[in-house]
């Protein structure tokens, strides 16, 4: 392994180096590059989460541009320009994004990668949102959390 992947080396990862993530926005750094301690994604959309809970990942929310509408439990809180959102695993959580708007979406630890990648592909082939989050709750920790739960 090369040190920029060894956990907890320093590593200067520039911007050509994101990769695309459909519907979503771009992988920043990816759990090789972290050594799986988290995963960073900017986040623009278009695709938004119903409620649902992680149990095994924490998320913080950095909101770079615009404002964010974010369910925390059963309560509705607005987030805009340079506001932080911190989700812990556990917490029944989801969101709206309004057009033109961006944030840093930390995943702690890393795991959800894999998650986002398979969402924007299923959307990208016309699958719907919650269809394609039904299929891969269990695999990826993310499980859908009605407003009656």
């Amino acid at each position: 392994m090369s040190e920029s992947g060894a956990r907890g080396r320093p590593d200067v990862l520039p911007p050509e180096r994101g990769r695309d993530l459909p519907f979503i926005g771009t992988l920043r750094a990816s759990a090789t590059d972290t050594g799986g301690t988290c995963e960073i994604i900017e986040y623009h959309g278009p695709a938004v989460p119903l409620p649902h809970v992680h149990r095994e990942h924490d998320e913080i929310f950095y909101i770079l541009e615009g404002r964010f509408s974010f369910v925390i439990g059963h309560a509705t809180q607005e987030a805009g320009t340079g506001a932080l959102v911190w989700v812990p695993r556990g917490t029944r959580h989801g969101f709206k994004i309004e057009p033109g708007s961006k944030a840093l979406l930390v995943t702690i630890p890393a795991g959800l990668e894999g998650f986002f990648e398979e969402l924007g592909k299923g959307l990208r082939e016309g699958k719907t949102s919650d269809e394609i989050r039904a299929a891969l709750a269990a695999k990826y920790d993310s499980i859908p959390a009605p407003e009656n739960e």
